[in-house]
């Protein structure tokens, strides 16, 4: 790595003006900045993380992260554990991480965001877009504060480009949702009846695209694939049609949005030759997908989705340095029982 010192001379400044350069760029001008940065991009020089650490003590940046919460979604539980542990990597760097908690049992009255808004000194939010009919005038408002102080967002888990952000980070669901046909048409032998189950609702941008790539998918490569059922829990009850199921012989499903995974638990019971494709690698459905109560899971990456967000917001609060692309999509992978 070059040091400080061939720095300050092929730009022709001091040593002294390329640390303060390195530890906050307004603390020199423009014109000094532009030779420094040149020598600096022609070096490929990175600042180690020591220097990283001064320049964030230096500043105190503060992050708000809102995290969805719900007892019966496994996936954002684990998103928020995970969450918990980058922030407190991140607070040995001085960089202060606050989680806003969106409880999807409760009713709206029960979130009240204004005292938020009112005294909001964040220097970066990162949340996803939710357009359940409780949220989304709080969701909206939290955006359009942000924007109005100049705050850079990012969107995690689910993205929509309609609002203001710098990047995305999380799953490309029509891929998923391509892939859920690939995967039940592998276990009906490309053809009979299929189901479409969620444990949520189509207003979640994760189950209308999947949905969308799903049939999509069945259209085009899969003719003898007949959807015959389509049903969201949309109250979290397993109020599933197990009679039609069996009346219309359904022999695979695909469960998208599998929330606690209970309705796993009931198909297969009820219904014990039914071949379930669903979506996320959690210690719960690595257990069904051992016991062979999950024929396949479509893994998306969760842990990503929460850490590389953090990452991102780091590099531009204190290097300046803004994403490198619009969308960052997580791996998919397919999970079977042999994998783990």
């Amino acid at each position: 790595m070059i040091s400080l010192e061939k720095i300050a001379e092929l730009a022709g400044v001091s040593r002294r003006t390329v640390a303060r350069a390195l530890k906050d760029k307004s603390l020199v001008k423009a014109q000094t900045l532009e030779k420094i940065e040149a020598v600096l991009k022609e070096n490929n020089y990175t600042p180690n993380l020591a220097a990283r650490c001064l320049a964030v003590k230096s500043k105190s940046y503060r992050i708000l992260f809102m995290i969805l919460k719900a007892k019966n979604s496994a996936f954002h539980a684990f998103l928020y554990e995970k969450a918990k542990i980058k922030a407190r990597e991140l607070e040995g760097f001085g960089l202060k991480v606050d989680f806003l908690l969106v409880d999807r049992d409760l009713h709206h009255e029960s979130l009240d965001i204004s005292n938020l808004l009112e005294d909001f000194t964040y220097d970066f939010l990162i949340t996803l877009p939710v357009y359940e009919d409780y949220f989304k005038p709080f969701f909206v408002s939290l955006v359009k504060k942000a924007q109005d102080k100049g705050v850079p967002i990012i969107f995690y888990n689910m993205d929509d480009k309609a609002y203001p952000r710098l990047c995305y980070v999380g799953c490309d669901y029509f891929k998923a949702g391509r892939i859920g046909a690939g995967l039940i048409a592998l276990a009906t032998q490309n053809k009979g009846n299929v189901a479409i189950i969620s444990n949520r609702t189509s207003s979640l941008i994760s189950f209308s695209e999947r949905i969308k790539g799903f049939k999509f998918e069945l259209k085009e490569k899969y003719p003898k694939l007949k959807i015959v059922y389509e049903h969201a829990m949309e109250h979290n009850d397993l109020d599933i049609d197990l009679e039609l199921l069996k009346d219309k012989k359904v022999s695979a499903v695909y469960l998208v949005n599998p929330g606690d995974y209970s309705a796993v638990g009931l198909l297969a019971s009820k219904l014990p030759k039914l071949k379930i494709i669903t979506n996320d690698k959690l210690p719960i459905s690595e257990n069904l997908l051992k016991e062979g109560k999950i024929a396949a899971l479509i893994e998306q990456e969760a842990q990503k989705q929460v850490t590389l967000p953090l990452d991102l917001a780091f590099e531009y609060l204190v290097n300046h340095k803004k994403p490198e692309k619009d969308s960052f999509f997580t791996e998919l992978s397919i999970l079977i029982g042999q994998c783990v």
